[in-house]
C-alpha cells in the first residue's frame, strides 16, 4: 500500500511540473504576441527612372567667330572630365577638362602652345583610367581626306603626347579602350587597328564602311554606314570579333532597306553582361548571342550614344534631345534641361558616373553648353 502511495505521489509531482512548464510556455507566448512593436519600415529605394536636376556649364569659344562643337565626354571621375570635339580655329580650343569646379581649355596645338603642328579636328575619346585616356581625329583641313589625315592622341597622367603609328585616310572616328594593353580604334574606310601594349595590328573589314566601336572584352563590334560612297547604292554593316577570334560579318543591308525595316543597331555598343548588348540606330537595339531586337521604337530618332552604369541602368541620346533611360525592364524619357525643347541640340557626348551625367549639346556657332546632372 506504502508503495502505491509514494508511486501515485510521484506521478502528482510529475504531472504538476509538466503542467506549470505549459503554463509558463503559454503566458510567455501571449506576452510576446502582445507587445507592441514599431512597424517596420521599408527601405527607401530610388525610383527606377530617375527625375534629374540639371546645372549647365557654357563654354565659349575663346576665339570667337569660329564655330564650336564638343561631340565626346569621357572622364575617370566627375572632377577629371574631358570634352572634345571640332573648333573653326584651327581646332585650337578642341579640348577642354573639367576639374569639379570649371572648365579649362587643353593646348594641344602648337597655335595656342600645344604639341601638334596643325589644325586638329577630334571625333572620339575614351580611357580605362586618369593615366590612359586615349583621343582620335584627324589633322590638317577639316574637309581633309589625305592619306595620312588621321591623328591619335594619348594622356598617361601628366601629359598628353602623340600616339606614332600607321595614319589611315579621313582621319580616325571612333576607339573602345578596354584598358592600357587592348585598345581598338576604328577609321573612316574600314580601318580597325588594335594595340596590345607594345604594337598596333591593323584590320581592313570594308573600305567604304565608316568604324563605329564598342563591346567589351568577351566581344567587340565594328560597324556604321557608307558616308564617302553614291547616296544611291549606299548600305549598312556590323562586324564582329570575340575575344582570340577573327572579324565576323554579322549583319548587312542597304541603307534604303535598312531605314524601312529596323533591322539591327550599327553605333554605339553597350555591354549588359551575359553576352547581351544595347546598340544605337534608328531606335535601340538589344543583341544577344546571334539575334537582334527592337529593344526601343517609340520613335524613328537615331540613338548615338548608349552610356550606363550597369545592366539596370543605362542612358541613351538623340540628337533631338531625346533622352531615353533603361532600369533593367523598360524604356522612359527623362526630363531633359528646361528650355532646350528641340533647338539647340544635343551634340552626342554623353558620359554617366554613379549618379551623374554629362551631356554636350550645341547651344549656338561659337557656343556650347555641358549639362552636368544628378540623380
Amino acid at each position: 500500500m506504502g508503495h502505491l502511495l509514494l508511486s501515485y505521489s510521484n506521478n502528482s509531482i510529475s504531472l504538476m511540473k509538466k503542467a506549470l512548464l505549459i503554463l509558463s510556455i503559454l503566458l510567455s507566448v501571449y506576452a510576446i504576441t502582445c507587445r507592441k512593436e514599431p512597424p517596420i519600415v521599408p527601405p527607401t529605394l530610388p525610383p527606377s527612372h530617375p527625375t534629374i536636376s540639371w546645372v549647365a556649364d557654357t563654354i565659349h569659344n575663346p576665339y570667337g567667330g569660329s564655330q564650336l562643337s564638343l561631340s565626346s565626354i569621357w572622364g575617370s571621375d566627375t572632377n577629371d572630365v574631358y570634352a572634345i570635339g571640332f573648333n573653326g580655329a584651327g581646332g585650337n580650343a578642341s579640348l577642354y577638362h573639367y576639374d569639379g569646379k570649371k572648365w579649362n581649355v587643353v593646348k594641344i596645338t602648337q597655335g595656342e602652345g600645344g604639341f601638334i603642328g596643325s589644325d586638329v579636328d577630334f571625333n572620339n575619346m575614351d580611357g580605362s583610367g586618369k593615366n590612359d585616356i586615349w583621343a582620335v581625329g584627324s589633322r590638317g583641313s577639316y574637309y581633309g581626306s589625305n592619306i595620312d589625315s588621321s591623328l591619335v592622341i594619348h594622356y598617361d597622367g601628366s601629359r598628353w603626347s602623340e600616339v606614332l603609328m600607321q595614319r589611315c585616310k579621313s582621319g580616325m572616328v571612333s576607339l573602345k579602350v578596354l584598358g592600357p594593353n587592348d585598345v581598338y580604334l576604328g577609321g573612316a574606310h574600314g580601318e580597325v587597328y588594335h594595340y596590345d601594349g607594345s604594337t598596333f595590328t591593323k584590320t581592313i573589314l570594308d573600305t567604304n564602311v565608316t568604324i563605329s566601336l564598342g563591346g567589351d572584352d568577351n566581344r567587340i563590334f565594328a560597324g556604321g554606314d557608307t558616308y564617302y560612297i553614291d547616296p544611291a547604292v549606299r548600305y549598312v554593316s556590323v562586324y564582329s570579333k570575340l575575344n582570340g577570334g577573327p572579324w565576323l560579318l554579322l549583319k548587312t543591308t542597304s541603307e534604303v532597306k535598312f531605314f524601312q525595316q529596323r533591322m539591327f543597331g550599327y553605333n554605339d555598343y553597350f555591354p549588359l553582361g551575359g553576352g547581351n548588348y544595347f546598340c544605337g540606330g534608328e531606335g535601340v537595339y538589344l543583341f544577344s548571342d546571334s539575334t537582334w531586337q527592337l529593344s526601343y521604337s517609340q520613335d524613328d530618332y537615331t540613338y548615338g550614344r548608349i552610356r550606363g552604369t550597369g545592366p539596370t541602368n543605362v542612358f541613351a541620346i538623340s540628337a533631338f534631345n531625346r533622352l531615353l533611360h533603361w532600369d533593367g525592364a523598360d524604356w522612359k524619357l527623362l526630363n531633359i534641361p528646361e528650355g532646350l525643347g528641340n533647338n539647340p541640340a544635343f551634340g552626342g557626348g554623353l558620359w554617366v558616373k554613379g549618379n551623374k551625367i554629362f551631356i554636350s549639346c550645341l547651344y549656338g556657332f561659337d557656343v556650347n553648353i555641358i549639362y552636368r546632372g544628378s540623380y
